[in-house]
Protein backbone atom coordinates (compact mmCIF):
# COMPACT_ATOMS: atom_id res chain seq x y z
CA UNK A 1 0.00 0.00 0.00
CA UNK A 2 2.61 2.35 0.71
CA UNK A 3 4.25 1.47 -2.68
CA UNK A 4 1.55 2.67 -4.45
CA UNK A 5 0.92 5.74 -2.24
CA UNK A 6 4.45 6.54 -3.30
CA UNK A 7 3.61 6.21 -6.91
CA UNK A 8 0.03 8.29 -6.79
CA UNK A 9 2.56 11.10 -4.49
CA UNK A 10 4.80 11.35 -7.62
CA UNK A 11 2.56 11.14 -10.22
CA UNK A 12 0.38 14.10 -7.99
CA UNK A 13 3.16 16.02 -7.74
CA UNK A 14 2.93 17.57 -11.31
CA UNK A 15 2.72 20.96 -9.35
CA UNK A 16 2.64 21.29 -5.41
CA UNK A 17 1.57 19.41 -2.43
CA UNK A 18 -1.32 22.23 -1.66
CA UNK A 19 -3.53 22.72 -4.37
CA UNK A 20 -4.82 26.31 -6.45
CA UNK A 21 -7.74 26.82 -6.67
CA UNK A 22 -11.32 29.47 -6.98
CA UNK A 23 -23.00 21.30 -20.41
CA UNK A 24 -25.73 20.75 -20.03
CA UNK A 25 -28.59 22.20 -17.53
CA UNK A 26 -30.80 19.36 -16.94
CA UNK A 27 -34.88 20.06 -16.05
CA UNK A 28 -35.36 23.09 -14.04
CA UNK A 29 -36.68 23.18 -10.22
CA UNK A 30 -38.67 26.19 -9.76
CA UNK A 31 -38.70 25.89 -5.72
CA UNK A 32 -35.90 28.41 -4.40
CA UNK A 33 -33.88 26.43 -1.71
CA UNK A 34 -33.69 27.82 1.87
CA UNK A 35 -30.19 29.06 2.81
CA UNK A 36 -29.15 26.36 5.60
CA UNK A 37 -27.48 29.51 8.01
CA UNK A 38 -28.15 31.62 10.78
CA UNK A 39 -30.63 34.27 9.65
CA UNK A 40 -30.47 36.64 12.94
CA UNK A 41 -28.72 39.57 11.40
CA UNK A 42 -31.43 41.36 9.14
CA UNK A 43 -29.20 42.03 5.66
CA UNK A 44 -31.26 44.09 2.67
CA UNK A 45 -31.98 41.77 -0.38
CA UNK A 46 -29.70 42.84 -3.28
CA UNK A 47 -31.72 43.28 -6.60
CA UNK A 48 -28.77 41.75 -8.63
CA UNK A 49 -29.96 38.99 -11.10
CA UNK A 50 -26.89 38.72 -14.06
CA UNK A 51 -24.51 41.17 -13.48
CA UNK A 52 -23.49 44.39 -11.85
CA UNK A 53 -20.50 46.18 -9.41
CA UNK A 54 -20.86 45.56 -5.84
CA UNK A 55 -19.05 47.88 -3.01
CA UNK A 56 -19.99 47.71 0.39
CA UNK A 57 -18.84 47.73 3.70
CA UNK A 58 -19.90 44.23 5.54
CA UNK A 59 -17.77 44.82 9.19
CA UNK A 60 -15.13 47.43 9.68
CA UNK A 61 -12.42 45.18 8.19
CA UNK A 62 -14.50 43.04 5.78
CA UNK A 63 -15.11 44.78 2.38
CA UNK A 64 -16.36 43.85 -1.26
CA UNK A 65 -15.41 45.51 -4.07
CA UNK A 66 -16.26 43.57 -7.19
CA UNK A 67 -18.25 42.23 -10.09
CA UNK A 68 -20.61 39.60 -9.76
CA UNK A 69 -21.56 37.39 -13.05
CA UNK A 70 -24.47 35.18 -12.95
CA UNK A 71 -24.07 32.99 -16.05
CA UNK A 72 -27.46 30.90 -15.48
CA UNK A 73 -30.30 31.02 -12.48
CA UNK A 74 -30.29 26.81 -11.94
CA UNK A 75 -27.59 24.32 -11.33
CA UNK A 76 -27.36 20.48 -11.26
CA UNK A 77 -25.16 18.82 -8.20
CA UNK A 78 -23.34 15.42 -9.81
CA UNK A 79 -21.69 12.69 -8.57
CA UNK A 80 -19.03 11.04 -10.06
CA UNK A 81 -15.42 8.65 -9.53
CA UNK A 82 -11.80 9.56 -10.67
CA UNK A 83 -11.17 8.77 -13.76
CA UNK A 84 -9.38 5.26 -13.64
CA UNK A 85 -7.24 4.66 -17.24
CA UNK A 86 -7.71 1.17 -18.76
CA UNK A 87 -3.92 0.46 -19.63
CA UNK A 88 -4.58 -1.59 -22.76
CA UNK A 89 -6.70 1.36 -24.06
CA UNK A 90 -3.82 3.73 -23.17
CA UNK A 91 -0.97 1.40 -24.89
CA UNK A 92 -3.48 1.69 -27.98
CA UNK A 93 -3.82 5.52 -27.95
CA UNK A 94 0.06 6.12 -27.34
CA UNK A 95 1.87 3.55 -29.04
CA UNK A 96 -0.86 1.32 -31.54
CA UNK A 97 1.78 -0.26 -33.84
CA UNK A 98 3.84 -1.95 -30.45
CA UNK A 99 3.74 -5.34 -30.10
CA UNK A 100 2.83 -7.07 -26.84
CA UNK A 101 6.36 -8.58 -25.90
CA UNK A 102 7.48 -4.43 -26.10
CA UNK A 103 5.06 -3.21 -23.67
CA UNK A 104 5.73 -3.46 -19.55
CA UNK A 105 3.15 -2.74 -16.96
CA UNK A 106 3.83 -2.59 -13.63
CA UNK A 107 0.63 -2.47 -11.02
CA UNK A 108 0.23 -1.33 -7.59
CA UNK A 109 -2.58 -2.13 -5.15
CA UNK A 110 -5.00 0.36 -5.40
CA UNK A 111 -5.57 0.68 -9.34
CA UNK A 112 -2.13 2.86 -9.75
CA UNK A 113 0.06 1.62 -12.54
CA UNK A 114 2.91 1.94 -14.51
CA UNK A 115 3.44 1.58 -18.67
CA UNK A 116 7.06 1.80 -20.97
CA UNK A 117 7.59 0.99 -24.26
CA UNK A 118 10.91 1.95 -25.28
CA UNK A 119 11.99 5.36 -23.79
CA UNK A 120 8.51 6.25 -23.24
CA UNK A 121 6.50 5.86 -19.64
CA UNK A 122 3.17 6.83 -18.70
CA UNK A 123 1.93 6.89 -15.17
CA UNK A 124 -1.66 6.30 -14.49
CA UNK A 125 -3.91 6.61 -10.72
CA UNK A 126 -6.83 8.03 -9.86
CA UNK A 127 -7.88 10.74 -12.48
CA UNK A 128 -4.25 11.78 -13.04
CA UNK A 129 -1.90 10.25 -16.20
CA UNK A 130 2.05 11.51 -16.60
CA UNK A 131 2.99 10.69 -20.06
CA UNK A 132 6.87 11.13 -20.80
CA UNK A 133 7.71 10.35 -24.63
CA UNK A 134 11.70 10.38 -23.26
CA UNK A 135 14.05 11.53 -20.25
CA UNK A 136 15.34 14.54 -22.59
CA UNK A 137 11.87 15.96 -22.53
CA UNK A 138 11.72 16.81 -19.02
CA UNK A 139 14.15 19.74 -19.13
CA UNK A 140 12.06 21.19 -22.19
CA UNK A 141 8.84 20.69 -19.94
CA UNK A 142 11.45 22.47 -17.33
CA UNK A 143 11.93 25.33 -19.95
CA UNK A 144 8.09 25.71 -20.64
CA UNK A 145 7.13 25.98 -17.23
CA UNK A 146 9.80 28.62 -15.98
CA UNK A 147 8.74 30.60 -19.53
CA UNK A 148 5.27 30.51 -18.45
CA UNK A 149 5.70 32.03 -14.46
CA UNK A 150 7.69 34.63 -16.64
CA UNK A 151 5.40 35.38 -19.18
CA UNK A 152 7.88 34.70 -21.74
CA UNK A 153 5.78 32.62 -24.10
CA UNK A 154 4.47 33.42 -27.36
CA UNK A 155 1.63 32.67 -30.23
CA UNK A 156 3.13 31.39 -33.50
CA UNK A 157 3.25 28.68 -35.83
CA UNK A 158 5.87 26.80 -35.77
CA UNK A 159 7.46 25.04 -39.17
CA UNK A 160 6.94 21.77 -38.59
CA UNK A 161 3.01 22.03 -38.18
CA UNK A 162 0.05 24.92 -37.79
CA UNK A 163 -0.79 25.29 -34.86
CA UNK A 164 -4.60 24.14 -35.25
CA UNK A 165 -3.24 20.77 -36.75
CA UNK A 166 -1.65 20.38 -33.49
CA UNK A 167 -4.43 21.19 -31.31
CA UNK A 168 -6.83 18.63 -33.41
CA UNK A 169 -4.47 16.01 -32.73
CA UNK A 170 -4.19 17.29 -28.84
CA UNK A 171 -7.87 17.43 -28.75
CA UNK A 172 -8.63 14.12 -30.52
CA UNK A 173 -6.90 12.13 -27.87
CA UNK A 174 -8.61 13.71 -25.45
CA UNK A 175 -12.18 12.90 -26.68
CA UNK A 176 -10.92 9.19 -26.87
CA UNK A 177 -10.62 8.96 -23.36
CA UNK A 178 -14.00 9.48 -22.85
CA UNK A 179 -13.98 12.13 -19.90
CA UNK A 180 -17.09 13.19 -17.91
CA UNK A 181 -16.64 17.16 -18.15
CA UNK A 182 -16.38 19.24 -21.51
CA UNK A 183 -13.14 20.96 -21.99
CA UNK A 184 -12.64 24.85 -21.43
CA UNK A 185 -10.42 27.58 -21.94
CA UNK A 186 -7.37 26.64 -23.65
CA UNK A 187 -4.33 28.47 -23.71
CA UNK A 188 -1.38 27.84 -26.76
CA UNK A 189 1.70 28.34 -26.90
CA UNK A 190 5.17 27.99 -29.11
CA UNK A 191 8.67 27.92 -28.40
CA UNK A 192 11.13 27.54 -31.35
CA UNK A 193 14.59 27.15 -31.12
CA UNK A 194 15.43 30.75 -30.21
CA UNK A 195 12.88 31.03 -27.87
CA UNK A 196 14.12 27.84 -25.84
CA UNK A 197 18.21 29.54 -26.06
CA UNK A 198 16.53 32.33 -24.19
CA UNK A 199 14.73 30.81 -21.71
CA UNK A 200 17.74 28.65 -20.85
CA UNK A 201 19.78 31.39 -20.62
CA UNK A 202 16.97 33.10 -18.29
CA UNK A 203 16.95 29.97 -16.01
CA UNK A 204 20.83 29.70 -15.42
CA UNK A 205 20.98 33.61 -14.59
CA UNK A 206 18.12 33.32 -12.09
CA UNK A 207 18.92 33.00 -8.70
CA UNK A 208 16.39 30.00 -8.68
CA UNK A 209 17.54 28.14 -10.60
CA UNK A 210 21.55 28.56 -11.35
CA UNK A 211 21.96 25.77 -8.67
CA UNK A 212 20.03 23.36 -10.92
CA UNK A 213 23.12 23.96 -13.82
CA UNK A 214 25.84 24.38 -11.08
CA UNK A 215 24.87 21.03 -9.89
CA UNK A 216 24.66 19.26 -12.73
CA UNK A 217 20.75 18.51 -12.22
CA UNK A 218 20.10 20.23 -15.36
CA UNK A 219 22.47 20.03 -18.64
CA UNK A 220 22.66 23.31 -20.65
CA UNK A 221 21.39 22.61 -24.06
CA UNK A 222 21.93 23.14 -27.93
CA UNK A 223 18.69 23.29 -29.73
CA UNK A 224 17.80 22.66 -33.03
CA UNK A 225 14.42 22.59 -34.81
CA UNK A 226 13.64 19.27 -34.13
CA UNK A 227 12.92 20.63 -30.16
CA UNK A 228 10.64 23.01 -31.46
CA UNK A 229 7.36 22.19 -29.59
CA UNK A 230 3.63 23.32 -29.25
CA UNK A 231 2.80 24.03 -25.33
CA UNK A 232 -0.99 23.78 -24.67
CA UNK A 233 -3.16 23.75 -21.81
CA UNK A 234 -6.78 23.11 -21.18
CA UNK A 235 -8.99 23.66 -18.23
CA UNK A 236 -12.77 21.87 -17.99
CA UNK A 237 -15.88 23.53 -17.61
CA UNK A 238 -19.53 21.97 -16.54
CA UNK A 239 -22.74 23.51 -17.55
CA UNK A 240 -21.44 26.10 -19.35
CA UNK A 241 -19.32 27.05 -15.95
CA UNK A 242 -15.54 26.81 -15.16
CA UNK A 243 -14.66 23.57 -13.05
CA UNK A 244 -12.05 24.26 -10.15
CA UNK A 245 -8.22 24.11 -11.65
CA UNK A 246 -4.94 24.33 -12.18
CA UNK A 247 -4.84 28.11 -11.74
CA UNK A 248 -7.63 29.13 -9.36
CA UNK A 249 -6.94 29.85 -5.33
CA UNK A 250 -5.38 27.80 -3.25
CA UNK A 251 -7.38 24.23 -0.81
CA UNK A 252 -5.28 23.91 2.18
CA UNK A 253 -5.33 20.48 3.08
CA UNK A 254 -7.40 18.89 5.97
CA UNK A 255 -7.15 15.80 8.25
CA UNK A 256 -3.69 15.74 8.16
CA UNK A 257 -1.28 13.73 5.59
CA UNK A 258 -3.37 10.67 5.97
CA UNK A 259 -6.36 12.35 4.41
CA UNK A 260 -6.60 13.15 1.10
CA UNK A 261 -7.08 16.80 -0.02
CA UNK A 262 -10.48 18.13 -0.56
CA UNK A 263 -10.72 18.39 -4.39
CA UNK A 264 -8.10 17.80 -7.40
CA UNK A 265 -7.73 20.74 -9.50
CA UNK A 266 -8.55 19.31 -13.51
CA UNK A 267 -6.21 20.41 -16.13
CA UNK A 268 -4.45 19.10 -19.30
CA UNK A 269 -1.09 19.95 -20.05
CA UNK A 270 0.72 18.94 -23.59
CA UNK A 271 3.91 19.29 -25.16
CA UNK A 272 3.23 18.84 -28.97
CA UNK A 273 6.85 18.62 -31.59
CA UNK A 274 7.21 16.53 -34.89
CA UNK A 275 7.38 13.22 -33.22
CA UNK A 276 3.57 14.19 -31.68
CA UNK A 277 2.68 13.94 -28.00
CA UNK A 278 5.63 14.16 -26.21
CA UNK A 279 4.33 15.43 -22.71
CA UNK A 280 0.54 14.52 -20.99
CA UNK A 281 -0.33 16.24 -17.46
CA UNK A 282 -3.89 15.32 -16.52
CA UNK A 283 -4.82 15.88 -13.02
CA UNK A 284 -8.08 15.45 -12.15
CA UNK A 285 -9.64 13.89 -14.40
CA UNK A 286 -13.32 12.33 -13.56
CA UNK A 287 -15.72 9.10 -15.26
CA UNK A 288 -19.12 10.46 -16.94
CA UNK A 289 -21.57 12.17 -14.41
CA UNK A 290 -24.51 10.83 -12.90
CA UNK A 291 -26.92 13.37 -11.45
CA UNK A 292 -27.66 13.40 -7.93
CA UNK A 293 -29.98 16.48 -7.53
CA UNK A 294 -31.83 17.89 -10.52
CA UNK A 295 -31.04 22.00 -11.13
CA UNK A 296 -31.90 24.22 -7.95
CA UNK A 297 -31.67 28.26 -7.83
CA UNK A 298 -28.53 29.16 -6.76
CA UNK A 299 -27.77 32.46 -4.29
CA UNK A 300 -27.38 35.39 -5.72
CA UNK A 301 -25.02 38.22 -3.25
CA UNK A 302 -27.84 38.73 -0.90
CA UNK A 303 -26.75 34.49 -0.16
CA UNK A 304 -22.87 34.92 -0.40
CA UNK A 305 -23.17 38.10 1.94
CA UNK A 306 -25.32 36.35 4.65
CA UNK A 307 -22.77 33.77 4.36
CA UNK A 308 -19.59 36.04 4.95
CA UNK A 309 -21.54 37.25 7.95
CA UNK A 310 -21.76 34.06 9.68
CA UNK A 311 -18.08 33.38 8.89
CA UNK A 312 -16.77 36.95 10.00
CA UNK A 313 -19.82 38.37 11.72
CA UNK A 314 -18.43 37.07 15.61
CA UNK A 315 -14.51 37.81 13.99
CA UNK A 316 -12.33 40.67 15.59
CA UNK A 317 -10.43 40.98 12.21
CA UNK A 318 -6.89 42.41 13.27
CA UNK A 319 -6.46 43.15 8.73
CA UNK A 320 -8.56 44.14 6.50
CA UNK A 321 -9.98 41.93 4.13
CA UNK A 322 -11.83 42.80 0.65
CA UNK A 323 -13.55 40.59 -1.75
CA UNK A 324 -11.82 41.75 -4.94
CA UNK A 325 -13.18 39.24 -7.31
CA UNK A 326 -15.69 36.47 -7.03
CA UNK A 327 -16.78 33.74 -9.94
CA UNK A 328 -19.47 31.08 -9.92
CA UNK A 329 -17.43 27.19 -10.43
CA UNK A 330 -18.03 23.93 -10.10
CA UNK A 331 -15.80 22.34 -7.42
CA UNK A 332 -14.65 18.70 -7.20
CA UNK A 333 -15.08 17.64 -4.12
CA UNK A 334 -14.07 14.34 -2.68
CA UNK A 335 -16.87 12.63 -0.59
CA UNK A 336 -15.64 11.91 3.34
CA UNK A 337 -14.02 8.48 3.74
CA UNK A 338 -13.22 8.16 -0.36
CA UNK A 339 -10.37 8.63 -2.44
CA UNK A 340 -11.90 8.42 -5.59
CA UNK A 341 -15.75 9.39 -4.95
CA UNK A 342 -16.78 12.88 -6.53
CA UNK A 343 -19.48 14.97 -5.90
CA UNK A 344 -19.26 18.37 -8.06
CA UNK A 345 -21.04 21.51 -6.40
CA UNK A 346 -21.73 24.54 -7.91
CA UNK A 347 -19.72 26.82 -5.75
CA UNK A 348 -19.16 30.87 -5.10
CA UNK A 349 -15.86 31.21 -4.95
CA UNK A 350 -14.78 34.23 -3.17
CA UNK A 351 -11.05 35.67 -3.73
CA UNK A 352 -9.91 37.92 -1.25
CA UNK A 353 -7.17 41.13 -0.98
CA UNK A 354 -5.74 41.05 2.31
CA UNK A 355 -3.90 44.13 4.06
CA UNK A 356 -4.25 45.85 0.37
CA UNK A 357 -2.12 42.63 -0.90
CA UNK A 358 -4.05 41.63 -4.43
CA UNK A 359 -1.33 38.92 -4.88
CA UNK A 360 -2.20 36.98 -1.50
CA UNK A 361 -3.74 33.29 -2.15
CA UNK A 362 -6.70 33.41 0.31
CA UNK A 363 -10.57 32.50 -0.96
CA UNK A 364 -13.61 31.19 0.19
CA UNK A 365 -15.93 29.12 -1.36
CA UNK A 366 -19.74 28.55 -0.86
CA UNK A 367 -22.49 26.18 -1.87
CA UNK A 368 -24.08 28.26 -4.60
CA UNK A 369 -27.45 26.16 -3.20
CA UNK A 370 -27.17 26.11 0.20
CA UNK A 371 -24.89 28.91 1.09
CA UNK A 372 -22.35 26.46 3.31
CA UNK A 373 -19.23 27.06 3.55
CA UNK A 374 -17.00 24.65 1.36
CA UNK A 375 -13.62 25.51 2.08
Amino acid sequence: MKEYRYLIASIICLGTVSMVGCSKNVNSIEEKSEMTMDNETNIEENSITEQGDIQETITENLTVNTKIEIPGKSFATYNTEYKNFDNEKIVELLWPESSEEEIQVKEYDGGASEITFQDETVALGAGVMKYDKNDEIKYLSSLASYAEENALLEKKNLSFMKEEEAISNIEAFLSSLELGTSLGERETFALSKEDMLSIQNAMKSDEDYKSFYESGKFQEQIFDTDDEMYYIKYSFSLDGVPVFGEGDPTVQMSGGVEQPLLADPMGATFLFSNLGICEIRLTGMVNQLNIEAENQEIIRFDGIKKALVKKFGDVILSDTYNLSNMWLEYFPKRKEDSFDKVELIPVWCCKFDINGDINVDYALRFNAITGEEIS
